[in-house]
């Protein structure tokens, strides 16, 4: 569409003004510019060509998937529950004070077990005051986010080898690189304008791209090499590429020597792991792991390099490698060491540290980096400052009263312990574990088993079904603030709206929150005395080093720029790649060997003869409780499709199209038959999206990494029925398995 054809849309539309804001889908980071009528409503939503994540790119979410800001589902007063006349209980429309209140007085009474679960779609500043009031009023760590349930074990991976669980570098080094090795991820779902630029790179500068992952993605179309280990095998296949990049004599010796411990232990490690080896265990042939790995240490100088670019793949006489990796390596109960597999691979080929070069755990929700840096997680201050006396002591001075000294709980285990009825409380903003954590129906017994629960979000979902108390928060259209994206921007949320009805931002609500427990517990009420974002950014800039050198003044006047962290100081520029001359953990960063285990906790049986993988599809987010209010988007995605290659779809006599049942020993669901080669024999995939009333998450495993506690999402052994077979109608179905089931 040209320019001024979207022009007399926009006019159409009745568009009367606009706002430069960012995205708030995914980690990239996109600018978007979001055009409002004169009742307050997103009308249109165009792209912002000098945001320098997105490049004036948009995907099909960002451009037309925002219109649920608006949506009439909406929450807009606070809702508490109470007795209903026919005996049970309903929620009912309160105050702000009787609301909040009474979840103070509530809290108190439960502030020795009581937990938090925190919102990576919300703002830093929303984390930041979440944090500060769970360890200094609360008196507890138990506060934790969604990356338990993604990039945990790439975190815990890269703070032990590399000091940060950051990506090393920027979008711009996937521009520039030589080779570009894509990992348990299908970009072009999950991370459209990514894979733009990826496909880009290709395209324009010959770079080689190589595929791993057990299904077929869209980028497969533009590999070199496409790599389909069977699932939970991907330690034995990267020490594979690993050993023959040592056998044939590839690795970066000097980069090895000066920037790496460990290295003769951890070669020796690898001994058993030859491509012959590796084809038997992972079903990869020999051939393609000994291409993949040539190509990974020593890539092509891509066509058309500038200056630093050019500079660094002269002195090395090849160009640099990206490894770009997703949720398919580390929702695995090996996860952590699925991680250190790729991060020795990057270490013993010299591929992290220099222009064009890097690693990167790509980030699923919007704000999952931030939320990490702000704190909101269980064993570190913000900006990853551990809770040894140091750095307690500087919090507690600026905060003015002693803060927890003991790691806090993990969002998984909170989960356990309630289920168990060891948790009594939990305040969870921005998240719905009811459709998110494995094994819904014992989410459920565990929700159900809280003595007391408050939600705060922008829709009713799952969870809040059983909450005491809803709190209605707004979007990030309704509030200013900060997002930091996957390559450690720092950028700009402006308010575009004002709030719907009487919701409240995030930080505004907890810090009032804040306020009336303080009050009661007799501690500093000031410390929650908060009138603008600016003020909550400003205070956690001064705490925390990476961050120190960002200001709103520095971000508006660099306006679209953004700035990337560490920053320490006002003068900093920001920094665009980490580990150029040494790592957090020091000069040597530490090989960590790591050795095939079993592939998965269930592996398929005489009952359940196939695995289950899930992921994401390009029209649906998470769960699905934002984009199932996206009309244009649940248009084009409105029902649940179980993926099936034609040989097994032969074998169990299903159809494309045709309606089928999957089952686990945990639950089953219905959906479409999606008879497709994508899927290798002996898989069924099915994204953890829920549509219809059925969600992947009713069959996944509650078993965990024992490093990072993520769950096992991407394998479990399951069977699959023709939805009107004998079989289904003789057993019938469960009567429970997961909430708001038909």
């Amino acid at each position: 569409m040209v320019l001024a054809e979207r022009n007399a849309l926009r006019t159409d539309l009745g568009a009367v003004r606009a706002v430069d804001t960012i995205c708030a889908y995914c980690g990239v980071g996109c600018g978007v510019k979001l055009h409002i009528d004169d009742r307050d409503r997103i009308v249109w939503v165009d792209d912002q060509p000098a945001n320098p994540s997105s490049q004036g790119m948009l995907c099909v979410k960002g451009r037309f998937g925002l219109t649920f800001v608006n949506h009439e589902d909406r929450l807009t007063k606070p809702l508490i529950r109470r007795p209903s006349a026919g005996g049970g209980t309903v929620l009912e429309e309160a105050t702000w004070d009787e609301a909040l209140d009474y979840v103070a007085e509530k809290f108190i009474e439960h502030r020795d077990s009581f937990a938090v679960l925190a919102s990576a779609k919300a703002t830093n500043e929303d984390g930041y005051v979440l944090q500060k009031m769970t360890r200094l009023l609360m008196g507890t760590n138990n506060i934790d986010h969604c990356t338990r349930l993604c990039h945990s074990p790439s975190v815990e991976a890269m703070l032990r080898q590399l000091g940060s669980g950051a990506t090393s570098n920027s979008y711009e080094d996937y521009d520039n690189a030589g080779c570009l090795m894509v990992v348990g991820t299908d970009t072009s779902s999950n991370h459209p304008v990514i894979a733009s630029r990826l496909r880009r790179a290709i395209d324009e500068r010959g770079t080689k791209l190589i595929v791993v992952n057990p299904k077929r993605i869209d980028l497969c179309d533009y590999a070199t090499y496409f790599l389909q280990p069977n699932p939970g095998t991907d330690v034995a296949l990267f020490n594979g590429l690993a050993k023959v990049i040592i056998d044939e004599g590839l690795l970066d010796e000097r980069f090895v020597r000066e920037r790496t411990r460990g290295f003769e232990e951890w070669a020796a490690s690898l001994a058993d792991y030859t491509p012959e080896r590796v084809q038997e265990i992972t079903g990869v042939p020999a051939e393609d792991v000994r291409g993949a790995a040539r190509v990974y240490a020593r890539p092509p100088v891509p066509r058309g390099l500038e200056g630093i670019f050019a500079e660094a793949a002269a002195a090395k006489g090849y160009g640099g490698s990206c490894l770009i990796w997703g949720m398919g390596v580390t929702q695995h109960t090996c996860g952590t060491d699925n991680a250190h597999a790729l991060l020795n691979l990057a270490l013993v080929a010299g591929q992290i540290g220099r222009p064009g070069n890097g690693v990167s755990p790509l980030r699923g929700q919007n704000n999952v980096q931030g939320c990490g840096d702000a704190g909101c997680i269980p064993d570190n201050l913000p900006g990853y400052q551990g809770l040894g006396d140091a750095n307690r002591a500087k919090f507690e001075k600026a905060w003015g009263a002693p803060l927890p000294s003991e790691p806090g709980l993990r969002a998984t285990e909170m989960f356990e312990l309630a289920a168990r009825g060891r948790l009594d409380c939990m305040y969870i903003t921005g998240e719905n574990p009811l459709l998110s954590e494995p094994y819904i129906a014992h989410a459920e017994e565990a929700i159900k088993k809280l003595k007391f629960l408050v939600v705060q979000d922008i829709f009713p979902n799952e969870t809040a079904e059983y909450a005491d108390v809803i709190l209605p928060a707004t979007s990030f259209a309704e509030k200013d603030g900060t997002f930091t994206n996957s390559e450690r921007r720092v950028q700009r949320v402006r308010k575009a709206i004002e709030p719907l009805g009487d919701s409240r931002p995030d930080w505004e609500i907890t810090a009032d929150l804040a306020r009336r427990i303080a009050r009661r517990l007799e501690m500093p009420v000031a410390q929650f005395n908060y009138e603008h974002p600016s003020q909550i950014f400003a205070e956690m800039a001064s705490l925390t080093p990476i961050l120190g050198g960002i200001s709103y003044a520095r971000l508006e006047a660099l306006q679209e720029e953004g700035i990337q962290w560490p920053c320490p100081d006002a003068d900093h520029p920001g920094t665009k790649r980490l580990y150029t001359e040494t790592f957090n953990v020091g000069p040597r960063a530490p090989f960590v060997p790591v050795e095939q285990g079993p592939p998965a906790a269930e592996l398929p049986s005489r009952r359940f003869p196939l695995l289950l993988n899930t992921g994401r599809v390009l029209y649906h987010w998470h769960g699905g409780t934002i984009t199932r209010r996206a009309r244009t988007l649940l248009a084009r995605s409105p029902e649940l499709q179980i993926a099936i290659n034609p040989q097994d779809a032969a074998r169990y006599g299903v159809k494309d199209g045709e309606d089928v049942v999957l089952y686990s020993k945990r639950g089953d669901l219905s959906g479409k038959a999606l008879v497709t080669d994508a899927v290798r024999p002996g898989d069924v995939f099915v994204p953890f999206v829920k549509l219809q009333e059925h969600n992947a998450n009713f069959l996944t495993n509650a078993v965990y990494d024992p490093k990072s506690r993520i769950p096992e999402y991407k394998v479990c052994a399951v069977r699959i029925e023709r939805a009107g077979a004998p079989q289904v109608w003789r057993r019938g179905r469960r009567e429970s398995v997961g909430p708001g089931r038909g």
